[in-house]
């Protein structure tokens, strides 16, 4: 870099991240362009030679194309492979809040206190959006969701990783459940981690849209992973013997609601490992503290 006259360059990109300009100079050099990258402010600038800049800018120019108008095959390698711990988990904490439910572990009435009541939720008691996510009505009802559940989890890890997946389902879930109880009567009660699940399904609708080719304009190749959400929750969630299918409804809108978010945010997914400790470890800390505050109501 030291080889670059800093009296005589020219900036020919500005990166928001520092991955994002370290790979327009490997370009560069690939093509034998020297180049320099320094920080201006929150922006990231690349500097080439001003007798380089023009070729600089055409082959930088021709990158970007190749990788907006063709992205499935390079993008979709880099997604994460599915995290198998993160499922094993899935499993251990619905069979153990099963158990403990059905036993009356600790002397504890865990079905009274952590189910969602409408009524009791609008006068304060918001942990039961969370809590009731880890309840089940019966072996069926739990075998359905451990299932389901596995499946739309880690697909969902595979773009943006376990951690972050983990959270925002726990969180888009909650928000479901909240809704839920908005619209409802003061003695509506529901229990199930399928609000969860259906969030899952939506945040997967919304994400999908990240791996379509020129994803800002319109098309119908756009509304596929959309109508595809809704084709599941019409045969997957509004069917079955005391079955919230509005709590289902409301799960899906809400991971659609945080998804569309998230790709308007233009989030780099999956996220560093650090940050997808940080989630998960959010995702413990909000289960326990729910369960907690329902403990000591």
């Amino acid at each position: 870099m030291t080889e670059i006259d800093q009296r005589n360059l020219l900036v020919v990109r500005r990166c928001l991240r520092h991955r994002q300009a370290e790979q327009y100079a490997l370009v560069l050099t690939a093509m034998g362009i020297r180049s320099l990258i320094s920080p201006e402010g929150k922006f990231l600038n690349l500097y080439v030679a001003h007798k380089d800049a023009p070729r600089a800018k055409t082959e930088l120019v021709a990158y970007d194309n190749e990788n907006t108008n063709n992205p499935t095959d390079k993008n979709r390698s880099a997604l994460n492979l599915p995290r198998m711990e993160v499922a094993l988990i899935y499993w251990a904490v619905l069979l153990f809040f099963f158990a403990a439910a059905r036993q009356e572990a600790f002397s504890f009435d865990w079905v009274n206190k952590g189910a969602v009541q409408a009524g009791l939720m609008l006068e304060g008691e918001w942990w039961r959006a969370v809590t009731a996510l880890c309840l089940h009505l019966d072996a069926a009802h739990l075998f359905s969701n451990l299932v389901f559940g596995t499946v739309f989890l880690l697909l969902l890890t595979q773009i943006t990783g376990a951690g972050v997946a983990s959270l925002l389902m726990v969180i888009t879930g909650a928000m479901g459940n909240a809704m839920n109880a908005i619209i409802h009567i003061p003695t509506h009660t529901s229990i199930g981690a399928s609000t969860a699940i259906f969030a899952g399904v939506g945040l997967l609708t919304t994400l999908q849209h990240m791996w379509q080719p020129n994803r800002e304009t319109f098309s119908l190749r756009r509304l596929l992973p959309l109508a595809g959400g809704v084709m599941l929750l019409v045969f997957l969630g509004l069917s079955g013997e005391n079955t919230d299918v509005i709590a289902h409804v409301l799960g899906f809108g809400s991971g659609v609601a945080v998804g569309w978010a998230l790709v308007k945010l233009k989030c780099d997914w999956p996220v560093k490992q650090a940050w997808q400790w940080k989630c998960a470890g959010a995702t413990a800390i909000l289960v326990a503290t729910a369960w907690t505050a329902a403990a000591f109501s």
